[in-house]
């Protein structure tokens, strides 16, 4: 397993972020799912479809964490991913930093590891900081509500 890590800063509030993350898995009935589509970042890719899952997790070390995980779509090689997102609290008092970290498994197994080398690790960074745009974007999309409302 690979080590991920992996930050995306939004323009919310810390305490507003955590909150609408969870109004948007309590509105999912406490644990949100959807295919995730990533686009190809770089020419010899191609897209992909993940599907998420993202629910409440426990770690006394972190205030209100969530698990995270990613399983590819089809038969392609593709890291599947398990792992934590959590919110800081930024300097700047309007935005938060959303933080995932956790281990990826390369495909293929021993043969993974090089696979992992030349593409792997490129395409679960790539996935993570799509899923970090969309979970971001769902709270801007609500942050932006209250404030209009």
């Amino acid at each position: 397993m690979t080590h991920l890590s992996e930050r995306h800063f939004i323009a919310c509030p810390y305490g507003l972020a955590r909150h609408f993350l969870q109004a948007e898995l309590t509105s999912a009935g406490g644990v949100l799912e959807w295919t995730l589509h990533v686009a190809a970042s770089a020419p010899h890719e191609t897209a992909k479809d993940v599907d998420v899952t993202v629910s409440p997790a426990a770690d006394p070390r972190l205030d209100r964490p969530w698990n995270v995980a990613w399983t590819p779509k089809g038969d392609d090689p593709y890291p599947s991913f398990a792992g934590t997102l959590a919110f800081r609290a930024d300097e700047r008092p309007n935005v938060s930093a959303l933080d995932l970290t956790g281990r990826y498994e390369p495909p293929m197994g021993a043969v993974g590891t090089a696979f992992d080398l030349l593409l792997g690790a490129r395409l679960a960074t790539t996935t993570a900081e799509a899923l970090l745009r969309d979970l971001g974007d769902r709270i801007i999309v609500r942050y932006t509500s209250k404030r209009a409302g």
